[in-house]
């Protein structure tokens, strides 16, 4: 009897285990290699798992050209920033905090895509700059106060550029995931040899560990994801990926120490109205998406 597994049942479990991503994350930081070494060997050993699969997609590399190029650095940049917003802010923040990109996605589609901008799209994005408001109000003005905070919001601003820039240029999913890690290589590898922490070079066991989470956990969480994405329209897709959010805050809840009380509750409760109303009201699937089916 052949097994058939359900698209969105895929999605799903991606998204939690993308929710659970700071665990191995902050256990390589365990190490004693650095973030930014972590991250570089990380995507290291990712894209060169991929390399047969940037051979195999050669022609669409060359077709989709600087689009292609655009999003896939958009998107090596956004990965290795939200990794360093979960190696060093708090996790519930950093998430909820990129996960203001369908705002930053929505403003710039109108911008660059003429894409419109209803009045479901207007209350969402209200929704979302308010969660982030009250997250950010300890203070006045209420700006980011940590470096994870910025990276996080960072990364969601250029991961809705990638996105933009993908569907601009009708960009293949897989190409696009495979360069994209060999971006985020590049990235953390400029990271690493410029900034003020010393390049260490892991020993044997500590590569090993980093290879099988990578293989084990990173590849195929993002395999999964988008075997599933291009099988599902956009609106369901982003409904099912808030799913990480709730993942990521329940894990961080029941496992450290990092303050989640009201103030994070109510942030969480209207960025995730946001994303459910934004999704909810998707009904055209973009090009780029379904060009991910495998």
């Amino acid at each position: 009897m052949r097994f058939s597994a359900s698209p969105a049942a895929i999605v799903a479990v991606a998204a939690v285990f993308w929710g659970l991503w700071w665990l191995p994350l902050r256990s390589l930081d365990g190490l004693g290699l650095g973030p930014a070494a972590i991250n570089l060997w990380l995507y290291a050993v990712a894209a060169i798992l991929l390399l047969p699969v940037l051979w195999a997609r050669r022609a669409r590399l060359i077709v989709s050209g600087v689009p292609l190029c655009l999003a896939a650095v958009l998107f090596g940049l956004a990965i290795v920033a939200w990794n360093g917003a979960l190696q060093t802010g708090q996790v519930v923040r950093v998430t909820l905090l990129f996960y203001l990109a369908p705002i930053w996605g929505t403003i710039l589609g109108r911008i660059v895509l003429g894409e419109p901008v209803t009045g479901r799209r207007v209350l969402a994005i209200a929704l979302g700059l308010g969660g982030a408001l009250v997250l950010l109000a300890e203070a006045w003005p209420p700006v980011p106060p940590a470096l994870g905070d910025w990276l996080g919001l960072g990364a969601g601003m250029v991961f809705a550029g990638s996105a933009t820039a993908a569907r601009y240029g009708r960009v293949d999913g897989r190409a696009l995931t495979a360069s994209a890690f060999l971006a985020a290589a590049i990235v953390a590898g400029c990271v690493a040899a410029f900034g003020t922490e010393p390049l260490a070079v892991p020993t044997a066991g500590t590569l090993g560990w980093i290879a099988i989470v990578s293989l084990l956990w990173l590849v195929p969480v993002t395999w999964a994801l988008l075997w599933g994405a291009g099988r599902l329209d956009p609106g369901r897709l982003a409904l099912l990926m808030l799913l990480e959010v709730v993942a990521a805050a329940a894990s961080a809840a029941l496992l450290t120490d990092e303050p989640f009380g009201l103030r994070e509750a109510a942030g969480c409760a209207l960025i995730l109205a946001a994303g459910a109303l934004e999704a909810t009201g998707q009904h055209t699937a973009y090009p780029v998406t379904r060009r991910t089916a495998l």
